[in-house]
Order: structure tokens, then C-alpha cells, then sequence
């Protein structure tokens, strides 16, 4: 097995960069077809975008967005960026809408690739592309924000990692436009890196001011407060159905209270700071940066109590990334078969009621948890204390 899996590497290691491209292309684009024809034959079935719809319609018709607690779960401003899909007929406008979650993240892939291997761009791009895609296929055939959600987080880090604070600072305030849990990222990498403040601090100054361009501005302003009261309410969700570090000790039978579970994440969130900024300490800043956002991200998957199964898309793409890295560039196949196995796992409801059935809830976030201590354990190994805390060790 060992031997099948090295020949397997190596024959896609040796593959022409032009073959490899086209290959990555091809089933971006088959793949992208079957999704918007499916859409496109029953545009309303099995869709997300439902809630987008009325919240776009509501929005321009003066109506409040939040009309109940698990519907519109997002800022207004995602209203009017949906506004262009919603006004074209649903049998075009839903298959464009899909087609651009794609798009979005098959061109985070190809810039990670390209950044973090350029000599190997056209593989890497090629093995992610095909290890992503099991962690994608509810998300785009519902039409779900986590593709351009983990596009953006991918977009981050390139410029975190290349010092483009004010590009970075506009992918950070599309994350929180997009969905609301994006504010934890974006908080963390606004305390690790502090040329990217003042670029921040005005990128959500403009996101937050735009949605009073409406002709009503008392209206949209008000829809503020409703938000808030809106998330106050969903930070709350009940049933059993969330796939977060809760979800899963749920599931094996610890079903731990509302104060403690707030106390795990803040502790988490206290950790996982600390993490990043001894990760954002390499020598590489391209690769901290990158390191940065997958401690990010493996957090919002464990803490964030609305994690859903198809949410783990936003990880998988870091996963994917890491894996065509460790597997094409490092040669580490070890490492490379272990992330390939996750970015597998993280596609587990797509592949039949028994295995999401055997699966649901626990699987996901079980490997995430393992996966974020191995990668914090990577990061202690990588990065010696002496060159994280200098000041402290310094006669």
C-alpha cells in the first residue's frame, strides 16, 4: 500500500505543469455544470438561498430582515450583496449564484498554490482541487456561504502572509459581511498583526456605513439593532443537530451546561490567540500567515455552536492545501496520506445514509480536535521558544 501510494505522488509529481492545469480545470468545470444544471432544473429544491431571497426582497421593500430566530442569520449588507442574483429568474440567477461559490474558491486554490509553490503550482492545484471537493458538495448544491467563506479566509492569508494589510483587511471585512462568525478571525488577526489595524478599522467603517445608501436610512439603521437582538438569539440554538466540540460530546452522552460550554470557548479562544501569535512569529511569514488562519478556522469549526456538518468546507480547504503541500513540494507522505484521509472525512455526509449516519456529529469533530493539537504541537516544534518570546529569555 505504502509503495502504491509513493508511485501515486510521484506520478502526479512528474505529471507536465499544462496537463496538470487542465486536469484541475476540467473538473472544476464538469463539476460546476452538473451543480448548475441540477439548480437549474429546481432552482428552490434543497436550497439555502431561500432565506437570502427574502431577506434581498425585504431589504429594498423597507420589511424587516429578521423575521424569525433561525431564519436570516447574516448583516444586512449581505442582503444587498445577494440583490444581483435575486434579481435575475431564479432558473439563472441561483445556478450564477453557485457558480460564483465556486469560482470564488477554485481561485483561492489556485493563489495558494501559486504562492506557497510556485515551482509546483499546476500539481498542488490539482491534487487540492480534487481533495476539497468531497467537503463541498452540499454546500454547493444548497447554495451555502462556506465556499466563498473559505475563499476568503484562503485570500487572507496570502496577504497576511505578503504584507498586503489593506487587501487583507477588505477579505477580512467581506468575512464578516458574509457570516458573522467570521468576527472571531478577524479579531485574532487584528491583535496578531498591528500594520493591519488602521486598514481594518476603515474597511469595516465602509462596510458598516454602506447599507445606509438605502432610501430609507432610519430603516436600515434600525435593522442593526434587529440584528443584534437576532444574533443574541442564535448564539442560543437548540436541538442536536451541530457539529461543533459540544455537538460531538453530545453525542457521546456529555451534554455539557450553557455556562460552561461559553467558558470553553472563551478559554479556546484565549489558546488558540496564543497559538497564533507564536505561529505568526516563523521565519516564514507566508507560511505563519497560512498557519494563522488554519488555527482559525479548526477554531470556528469546534466553537462556534451553529457549526453545521457542511460548515467544515471553510477547514477543508486549508486541509487540502496542506495536503497537495506536504505530499508534492515536502515529500512528507505520511503527513499527506493522514490529510488526505481528513479531507475525505470532511465530504462523510455525501457518501450514504450509513456512513453519514455512523459518522454525524462526532466524526468531524473529533479529527478537527486532533488535528488542531497536532498542528499546535507542529508550531512548538517548528518554532522554539527562544525565537517566539526573545524578550523573555534575554538576560
Amino acid at each position: 500500500m505504502r509503495a502504491k501510494w509513493e508511485k501515486l505522488w510521484d506520478f502526479v509529481r512528474g505529471l507536465p505543469a499544462a496537463r496538470c492545469l487542465r486536469a484541475a480545470l476540467l473538473i472544476w468545470a464538469v463539476y460546476a455544470g452538473v451543480i448548475a444544471t441540477i439548480v437549474a432544473v429546481d432552482p428552490s429544491g434543497r436550497s439555502a438561498t431561500l432565506e437570502y431571497q427574502r431577506a434581498t426582497n425585504n431589504w429594498w421593500q423597507g420589511k424587516t430582515l429578521y423575521r424569525k430566530k433561525n431564519g436570516y442569520l447574516y448583516l444586512p449588507q449581505f442582503a444587498v450583496f445577494y440583490t444581483p442574483y435575486e434579481m435575475l429568474p431564479d432558473r439563472i440567477g441561483e445556478p450564477l449564484w453557485r457558480l460564483t461559490c465556486l469560482a470564488s474558491l477554485a481561485w483561492a486554490l489556485w493563489a495558494a498554490a501559486s504562492r506557497l509553490a510556485p515551482d509546483k503550482k499546476e500539481a498542488v492545484f490539482l491534487i487540492a482541487t480534487v481533495l476539497v471537493l468531497p467537503s463541498t458538495f452540499a454546500s454547493a448544491r444548497n447554495g451555502q456561504i462556506n465556499m466563498p467563506l473559505a475563499a476568503l479566509f484562503l485570500l487572507t492569508a496570502l496577504a497576511l502572509g505578503r504584507e498586503k494589510w489593506w487587501t487583507a483587511a477588505v477579505f477580512l471585512a467581506l468575512t464578516l459581511v458574509f457570516k458573522p462568525i467570521a468576527l472571531a478571525p478577524l479579531l485574532l488577526c487584528g491583535a496578531i498583526y498591528p500594520k493591519l489595524r488602521v486598514p481594518l478599522v476603515f474597511a469595516l467603517a465602509v462596510a458598516a456605513i454602506a447599507p445606509l445608501a438605502h432610501p430609507n436610512p432610519a430603516y436600515a439603521f434600525g435593522e442593526y439593532g434587529a440584528f443584534l437582538h437576532n444574533l443574541q438569539q442564535a448564539g442560543k440554538p437548540s436541538g442536536n443537530s451541530w457539529c461543533d466540540l459540544a455537538g460531538m460530546l453530545r453525542v457521546f452522552g456529555w451534554d455539557l451546561p450553557a455556562a460552561i460550554q461559553i467558558a470553553v470557548r472563551a478559554l479556546a479562544g484565549i489558546l488558540t490567540l496564543g497559538l497564533c501569535w507564536r505561529a505568526a512569529k516563523g521565519p516564514d511569514a507566508l507560511r505563519a500567515a497560512f498557519t494563522v488562519l488554519f488555527l482559525s478556522t479548526i477554531y470556528l469549526m469546534l466553537f462556534n455552536p451553529r457549526t453545521e456538518t457542511n460548515s467544515y468546507v471553510i477547514l477543508g480547504a486549508f486541509v487540502a492545501v496542506w495536503a497537495a503541500v506536504e505530499g508534492i513540494i515536502f515529500r512528507r507522505l505520511g503527513p499527506a496520506a493522514w490529510l488526505t484521509a481528513l479531507a475525505a472525512l470532511l465530504g462523510s455526509e455525501n457518501y450514504g445514509l450509513p456512513i453519514f449516519q455512523f459518522t454525524n456529529l462526532w466524526a468531524k469533530a473529533l479529527a478537527t480536535s486532533v488535528l488542531g493539537l497536532w498542528l499546535a504541537a507542529q508550531v512548538f516544534k517548528t518554532l522554539p521558544l527562544r525565537r517566539a518570546i526573545p524578550s523573555l529569555l534575554s538576560p
